[in-house]
């Protein structure tokens, strides 16, 4: 999410639904809605066999990945030196920077992608630590220095139409929403976007790619994600958190936590990509509306998960929460078909999938890959 995908949405009017009416939102006031009229009916239940597991005792590379130069990447018109780029600028140009790219875990079945504009030491990325919370137990640490930096995890090959992927994901540190919001200096957007970057900071729990994920520039990703669990520390705070205690939303930008699927009914933007259905206050909302189930708390470990049943697509996030306490929030649609690309290959991914915007840490462990069959 950007400040580009801030007023698209706002001016998403199309729909019927004023953004800046969010400020607290009752129940009444943003109903949730059916994806696809009535659920599918359910599947014989899936047999699950475990194909990948990375704890990250043991994931550390012999000799540190090595940078290669970028070479221009014209494939869509979103790319990093994509057609769209030129034509909004006659003058732009693509900056010179590198990548790294490398299979790692038991059997491969994760891929670590890095970018940066300098040759950066790899461990500043993608580092093996002690957990924080539990001595004696190793984390990755990943990272992005600079906002034009990005890192990710993604699986290697794409998956199929019945897999389950999990994480425990953590200790997050990509700002508070407020103040320089995470970032060192006044960095911007450049080039593929004009302003700065500092309005919003943040990360992606877990996300569903149609092509494979790497660091891109955030029109790029826009395009390309299904679904998605993210955070966006936005300031000065115009996205709207579920209460659920009191049972309204508000307006801040401090730790959202946002459960979307991409609404492949919707217009699609070139800046911003299609919009986006958020699930909260209990269900799914109007395509339209940046609205988060929760906030996540800092030095504290969340298990999400992204579940592919064929037609059916859930997402589940578990924690502490800041509002709703020890709890879980399971975000299913029984039928994707409104999602966007939803028959297109699909990887998983976490990180931080941006090279213009986003500056900040996160611990990640317990990475679990099943696939299933119907029994």
């Amino acid at each position: 999410m950007n400040a580009h995908l801030k007023r698209s949405m706002v001016a998403s009017v199309l729909i019927g639904i004023a953004i800046g009416a969010l400020a607290v939102l009752r129940p009444s006031q943003a109903q949730p809605v059916k994806l696809a009229g009535p659920a599918a009916p359910r599947e014989a239940e899936t047999a699950w066999k475990e194909v990948g597991h990375e704890d990250f005792t043991h994931a550390s590379f012999l000799q540190p990945p090595a940078w290669r130069p970028d070479a221009p990447d014209h494939s869509t018109r979103f790319a990093d030196d994509g057609a769209l780029f030129h034509e909004r600028n006659p003058a732009f140009k693509a900056p010179a920077a590198f990548r790294i790219s490398a299979p790692f875990s038991r059997n491969g079945f994760l891929t670590v992608e890095s970018y940066s504009r300098t040759q950066k030491p790899f461990k500043e990325l993608f580092e093996v630590i002690e957990d924080p919370s539990t001595p004696g137990n190793r984390v990755l640490r990943l990272a992005s220095p600079e906002h034009t930096d990005g890192t990710l995890i993604r699986t290697t090959n794409a998956l199929g139409t019945r897999y389950q992927i999990c994480a425990r994901v953590g200790y997050m540190d990509f700002g508070m929403g407020d103040g320089a919001n995470g970032y060192n200096d006044q960095e911007a957007a450049e080039p593929w976007l004009q302003g700065l970057a500092m309005d919003e900071n943040g990360f992606y729990f877990g996300a569903i790619y149609r092509d494979k994920p790497m660091p891109h520039n955030n029109v790029w990703a826009h395009h390309e994600r299904i679904a998605f669990m993210d955070s966006d520390n936005n300031t000065p705070g115009w996205s709207s958190i579920w209460d659920p205690a009191l049972r309204r939303f508000f307006r801040s930008g401090w730790h959202p936590v946002i459960m979307a699927a991409v609404d492949g009914r919707g217009m699609e933007n070139d800046l911003t990509g299609p919009p986006f259905f958020a699930y909260a206050a209990d269900g799914w909302n109007p395509s339209g509306q940046i609205l988060a189930v929760d906030a996540y708390q800092e030095h504290t470990w969340y298990t999400v998960c992204v579940t592919r049943e064929d037609n059916r697509l859930t997402m589940r996030i578990s924690g502490e929460f800041r509002y709703g306490g020890q709890t879980t929030y399971e975000a299913r649609i029984d039928d994707a078909s409104p999602v966007f690309r939803f028959q297109d290959p699909q990887y998983w991914c976490l990180g931080d999938p941006h090279i213009n915007y986003y500056e900040g840490s996160l611990l990640i462990d317990d990475i679990t890959l099943k696939v299933g069959k119907s029994q």
